[in-house]
């Protein structure tokens, strides 16, 4: 069997609106994993972590985090309305929203480590 040859990418076949809409796609992601990632906190805050403040912090941050997509795609469709240039001003809110959501899982992780610090040293202490 031959391999048939590769193909040049073409393109200019490309529609202009696909990477809007592959855009728009993407804060609606952004704003879903922020959504979920702030479910994910408050219920661990009133459980296993209601101990911990820096729980709260990562509720916070992918709080944020979920309503900056949202406002990033609402602006993405009001520059098309009005026929500006998004691409600048999309990237820029969506390593924002994506920075958001890592400090949100850095502080949720945060929030673990340090409870099963606290329940590692209760577990070893001896009561007198």
């Amino acid at each position: 069997m031959t391999k048939a040859p590769l193909q040049p990418e073409r393109i200019d076949d490309i529609s202009a609106d696909l990477a809007y809409e592959l855009q728009a796609k993407l804060f609606e992601q952004l704003a879903t994993v922020s959504l979920g990632g702030a479910g994910l906190a408050i219920t661990l805050a009133g459980s296993i972590l209601r101990d911990s403040p820096l729980v709260w912090l990562s509720v916070i941050e992918f709080g944020i985090g979920a309503l900056l997509a949202l406002s990033a795609h609402q602006g993405l469709i009001g520059r098309l309305f009005d026929r500006k240039p998004a691409r600048k001003s999309a990237k820029t809110m969506t390593g924002v929203c994506m920075m958001l959501i890592g400090m949100g899982v850095g502080s949720l992780g945060g929030a673990v480590y340090f409870a099963s610090e606290r329940a590692a040293i209760a577990a070893t202490a001896l009561p007198l």
